[in-house]
């Protein structure tokens, strides 16, 4: 599946998406709004939640690496220099 493709879906689409074939990245908040970052494939989506699991405020698909900045603080990355 393309960006595209998944774009083109509905809402309810993405959403199953996501919990069915996505890898959960990370979490973080934005004052009341709670953002889960999920990779996709090769793109990346964050759905942001006005009420944690509850109510879905809005989502936002890229295929760009810097959607990736806000999340790169919780990367523990020691665990990944043992696996090379």
């Amino acid at each position: 599946m393309t960006l595209f493709d998944f774009q083109l879906l509905a809402e309810e689409q993405q959403i199953g998406i996501l919990y069915e074939q996505g890898v959960y990245i990370g979490k973080r908040k934005e004052e009341a709004i709670t953002v889960l970052l999920y990779q996709v494939e090769g793109f990346y989506v964050e759905v942001f939640y006005r009420f944690y699991r509850r109510h879905i405020e809005k989502l936002r698909s890229s295929a760009a690496v810097s959607i990736l900045e806000p999340y790169l603080e919780q990367i523990d990355v020691d665990q990944l220099v043992g696996q090379c």
